[in-house]
This record gives C-alpha cells, structure tokens and sequence, in this order.
C-alpha cells in the first residue's frame, strides 16, 4: 500500500503525500543488462567487466569484485557468508549508492610525496586557536585540535607575554579575545597532530616574546615533542625535506630571533598622527563580502557564519586611539583598523576597549611620551608573522644582548618579510629558502603586477596569504587566486563557514585527505627561455567535463518531515559549479523536482576545462520556496582532478563541512579529452 507523509493545513485538515518507492534511473537498468547478459544476477567476472570498462577502474581484480560483492551482500541482506550466485538488479542498484564501496574520488593517498615541500599545496589554518570572531572570541586548544582532526597540517599560534611577563599565553593581540596559555596548545597539537594524517604538522609562530620567554617556548616546544620536533642540525635549510621525510614530525616555522634585533630609525618610519587618521590609512566605507563569492557563485545562500552588517566607525577619539596604537600592531590586527569592521564604533565595543587599556595613563594613550608612533607605508605588504620592529622597541633595547639561541636553532623554515616591497622580496635569489607571509590584499596586487614573479618564487620557496584584517567575523577569501600562482599556505579561518570554507574543504579532500596536495607540474616547471606559467595567460580547453544528476536520496531520514516545508515535502534542485582559473568558472542548475524525497533529475552539463588540474566542482541542493529564500539541504566540493569517471555516490556536507549521515546523490562523471575525443580519467595529473 505505500507510505505516506501527512502534513497538516491550518490546523484542521491534513494533507496526504505518498512517499514514492525509489526508481533506479534507465541507465542503470541498462547498464546491468548489458554486464549481465540479460541474466537475473551480475557474477563477479561480469562485476569485474563492470568496473574496468564502464567506471574505468582498470587496477581491479576478480579478488576486489569478489570482496565488493560479499559487503554489498552483508549491508543488503545481513548474510555473512558469501552464498549467493551474483547480484540483483536491487543489489546492483544498492552498491551504487555506497559511497564507501563507490566513492567519486580515492580514499588513498596516492601522490608522489618524495618532493620538497614547496610542491605542495598545504592545508593551513589562520589563528588556528580562535573559537569565533577575530576581536572578542575565546582562545581555546579546542579549535586546534578539530582543525588537525579534519586534516589541517599547518598550526597558527599568536605569542604573547602574560600581564606577568613570566608565562607565554596565545591570543589575537590587541583585542578582547581571552587568552589560552602556550603548553596547552602545543600539548593539543602533540596529542592530536597525527590522527588524521601521519604527514607533518608546521606551527607558524607570530612571536611578540621577549628573549627571555623565546627560551621558554623552546624548552616548552623541546620537553612536549620531543622526538617528534624536526629542525636542521646546521643551521639554515638549503632545501626543504619531502612530506614523506618528514612523517610523523612537527615543524616550527617564524622569523629568527636576531632579525628582531634591528633597531628602527624613526625619522625614516614615523608617521604623522594625520597620516595615520588620513584617508588613505583608515577607511570607513562598509565592508563588501563580495570577495568571497565569484560571478559564479552569487546565489541566494551567503554562508558566513559569522557576518554582521557592518556599521560606521562614529567615535573620533576611538579613532585617534586606534591610530596612535597602530604602531603595536601586527599585519593581521593593523588590518582591523585600517578599513571599517563590523561592531567598531559601538558603544559597547568602545567602552570595552577603554576597559583593555584602564592600566595605560592618558599621556600613554595619547603618544606624547611613552609611544612611538610608526607605521609601514605599506601595511598590506607586511607579513602576520612578520611582526617585528613594534616589539623590537618594546623587548629589545641597543643594550640587550642577543637572546635565546635555542630557539632560534628550533625553527626549521624561517620566515621573513618584504622590507623593501615585494617585488624584491619576490626577486632574492641565492641559495637561501625561506616562508614569506601576505595578505590576500597584497597578493591580489602582487599578481596583477608581478603574477609570474609569484610563481617563480613559489618554485623553490613557500609563499603562505592570510585573510586581510577586516574579516573580523572569520570570513575568508577565495583561495583560487592563491593556488593559481604556487602559494602552498592559503591560511583560512576554520571555525567559521561559507563557500570559500567549501572550496578549500574540497581542494583538501584529494590525494586520501592527507593535508598535502601536490601542485600541478606546469607550476613548478621551467621553460627553455625560463618562463614560468603566466595565471594571465588563457589557455585553449584541455579537456570537457560531462556531469550527469541521476537522482538523490537520504533527506527524509537526516531530517524531520517538515523542515523544508510546513505543508508539503521538498522540492529540491541541484546547482552545480566550476570554480577555477577565470576561464573556467561556469554555473549550471537542474530543474526543480516538486514535492518528492527522492528526486530525479536526469540532467547532464558539460563543462569546457583550460586548466583542469585547478578546477574544483562545487555542487549545492537547494528546496526552491515561492514565497521564501530557498532551503539548504547539503553541499559538496571535489577536485575535478581526482574524479573518478563512471557513476557514482556523492555524499552531501552540512553547512558547517560536517558529513550528512544520509543524504547522497547519484550522479555520473566523464572527461572527453580535445586530444583524442575517448572519456578518460587523467587520475593523476600531477
């Protein structure tokens, strides 16, 4: 007789929608009687014909297809003994929908990690132990240990002496965030580094210490990892180890202890309070988000977990605080001040800062005789963990001698800054490998200008972006930009969510989720002349990618009957995305399939690809409303460089980038290559 699902009108009646039995799409009735042979069972040789021909996995043997169908047959029928002569069409349609047994990607890694690090993307987290937003959030090891739990592999901490001066603590320095102490993070790190990857975990330091407790952090960082700490044993690297040499190590990358020692010239640095309070310095137009979603993503579902509509700074003497206080500022939280964020100049938010400051007297707020007023002329070009001169004049005077060699002998990759620019920071050759560290703003002006000069300098160096100071609600930016000039630390804030959050979730699910990703070849190679890949440059389509949504199904048992719809069940459809170089961003869009649990679309798209190896798929469920915004109901991004050609299961996130228990789509990849026209999975072209 069926199922229904009643929903009830007014409060009076009900209304009675029959819950349809799910039907297999054409293709995969016909797919089964062909491999078959017209028989009412598929044998594990035709399995096996199955699997190498039509899904293109040409590695499998009879043993595999043999192991296939035993836990198909156990999931499907609980039977724990393989007695059976084959599979039903039922059962051949249930292995289909498995996406343990028939994932849209590997689940191995399976990229050459014999490389030095600088040829991998590397999955990076920003102020990794910030609970929420960037200026009143707490600071817990919690976040740290969830980032390296989904994979993350590069660790920011943030430095600062406690009131004390004799304890390290880390926080966002010089906002209401509360302070978490340094060994309770470095204790997360050890105790969780390699749960999910057993590759190395790299803790960038933003160090605003004294030599004094630089001496505690190496003893702290030695006495927790012990074995497991990696650093040279003479001095500066002059190549970076591989992934593979490095399994199972942690790795401590800042700026060296000496290079804090140089003493500033503040005739050649100051700036005027008017400079400070200019135009060009702060800016208090509203923030735009835009950045965070291309042409092609501009829909009706923003993402950002913690967005607030920003307001106008009104307060000038908060204004005139923050512009004399600018001189203690890091990059990151110089950024903060310079452009309007959301919440700065409420009341509440200036009262509180007054609050943060109620030990510093008024001659010291004001800078006429405690404060140093400098700042970078070019405060996008200055690294976050290049912080440096502002704590100089603080810690370390002409008379102080030079300080905690330990812990300059611990960092294994050293950081520096663009003192005079980055052209030139960009241009330094020699035999010396470093990390520079900039904005997503100076990155964006770096590759209108200097875009083949960034890949250049990524060949043999790394090159971590960091968001720009105003995403005070733990935005992020879109991390192609990064890629498509050889940046291995695109470092994004993790405990927030949105579309960029989904795109670096989905970059990072390649290669067995490891948390290292092999970059391109075209990226690290050479050409005769020696040019480098121009971003610029558009290149003619390498291959078209064909995308089939057969159907979806899972909603009703991850969610109640009405969560879509009061009165109704849900009508979903299905948006789907290229998100790549600019040539190859594309949006489509299924029809919308009404009042169903498990719809069917049988749609397909094709997608013309110039750079491939970058493309990522993003690919969303929505539940169209007349009257409302549309419904969430679950998204997923892959990289289109690891697909898998054939049908197959596509499991949905949240948006928080948590699994969906149930929730899947059936759907069918394939490449037509402009070379030869066959459908072929270039399954690692890297």
């Amino acid at each position: 007789m069926g199922s229904y699902n009643y929903y009830k009108m007014f409060g009076c009646f009900n209304r009675k929608f029959k819950i349809r039995e799910v039907e297999p799409p054409p293709d995969l009735r016909g797919a089964f009687e062909r491999y078959s042979s017209g028989a009412t069972h598929l044998s594990a040789d035709q399995l096996l014909r199955f699997l190498i021909e039509f899904q293109g996995e040409e590695g499998c043997t009879v043993s595999d297809a043999e192991r296939i169908m035993h836990d198909v047959l156990h999931k499907q029928h609980h039977l724990t003994t393989f007695t059976r002569h084959g599979l039903t069409f039922e059962d051949f349609f249930h292995f289909l929908f498995l996406d343990d047994l028939n994932a849209p990607i590997k689940s191995q890694v399976h990229h050459d990690m014999t490389a030095p690090l600088q040829h991998y993307f590397i999955y990076t987290g920003h102020n990794s132990y910030l609970t929420g937003n960037q200026l009143s959030s707490d600071c817990s090891e919690i976040p740290i240990i969830k980032a390296l739990e989904r994979g993350v592999r590069a660790i920011e901490l943030d430095l600062w002496p406690n009131s004390a001066k004799d304890n390290v603590h880390v926080l966002h320095g010089r906002t209401l965030t509360t302070p978490v102490t340094l060994i309770k993070c470095l204790r997360a790190i050890k105790e969780h580094a390699f749960v999910k990857s057993p590759y190395p975990v790299i803790v960038t330091l933003e160090d605003h210490l004294p030599p004094g407790l630089q001496t505690k952090v190496a003893e702290m960082a030695t006495q927790t990892f012990g074995e497991m700490l990696y650093y040279p044993q003479s001095g500066c690297l002059e190549e970076f180890p591989s992934p593979e040499a490095l399994k199972y190590h942690i790795i401590l990358s800042t700026k060296p202890p000496k290079e804090y020692l140089e003493v500033k010239h503040p005739k050649e640095k100051d700036s005027s309070e008017e400079e400070l309070l200019g135009k060009e310095r702060i800016d208090v137009t509203a923030e735009s988000e835009a950045d965070d979603r291309s042409d092609s993503e501009l829909d009706d579902e923003d993402g950002d977990v913690y967005h607030q509509k920003p307001c106008q700074i009104v307060a000038p003497e908060y204004k005139r605080l923050i512009a004399l206080k600018y001189s203690e500022l890091d990059d990151e939280d110089a950024d903060v001040y310079h452009q309007k964020p959301c919440q700065i100049g409420a009341p509440e938010y200036k009262r509180l800062i007054a609050l943060k400051y109620k030990d510093s007297s008024k001659e010291e707020l004001l800078g006429k005789e405690k404060i140093d007023v400098t700042a970078e002329s070019e405060a996008d070009d200055r690294s976050d963990s290049e912080l440096d001169d502002e704590d100089s004049d603080v810690y370390h005077q002409n008379s102080c001698p030079i300080g905690a060699p330990e812990y300059k002998r611990l960092i294994a990759i050293h950081a520096g800054k663009p003192k005079n620019g980055v052209k030139q920071a960009l241009m330094l050759g020699g035999d010396k490998i470093r990390r520079l560290s900039l904005s997503e703003q100076a990155l964006e002006k770096a590759a209108a200008s200097l875009g083949t000069d960034v890949v250049r300098f990524t060949q043999k160096n790394i090159l971590r972006v960091y968001p720009k100071g105003t995403r005070v609600t733990s935005s992020n930016f879109k991390p192609l930009t990064g890629w498509m000039h050889g940046a291995q630390m695109v470092a994004f804030n993790m405990q927030g969510y949105g579309k960029s959050l989904w795109l670096m979730h989905g970059m990072f699910r390649s290669n067995g989720c490891c948390g290292y990703v092999k970059k391109p070849n075209f990226l690290m190679k050479k050409g005769p002349q020696n040019e480098v890949f121009d971003p610029k440059v558009t290149s003619t389509v390498k291959k078209t990618l064909r995308v089939r949504v057969y159907m979806g199904d899972g909603w009703r048992l991850d969610f109640s009957h009405t969560h879509f719809d009061a009165y109704s069940p849900p009508d979903f459809y299905v948006k789907i995305y290229i998100v790549g170089v600019p040539a190859d961003d594309a949006k489509k869009k299924t029809k919308v399939i009404e009042d169903d649990w498990t719809p069917i679309w049988d749609e397909e798209f094709e997608f013309p690809l110039t750079v491939p190896e970058l493309a990522l798929l993003r690919i969303q469920v929505q539940d169209y409303d007349r009257s409302e915004k549309d419904d969430f109901g679950g998204q997923t991004c892959l990289p289109v460089s690891e697909l898998r050609p054939g049908i197959r299961a596509v499991p949905l996130y949240d948006k928080k980038g948590e699994k969906l228990k149930s929730v899947k789509l059936l759907m069918r990849f394939q490449f037509n290559c402009t070379d030869d026209l066959l459908f072929l999975n270039e399954e690692n072209s890297f």
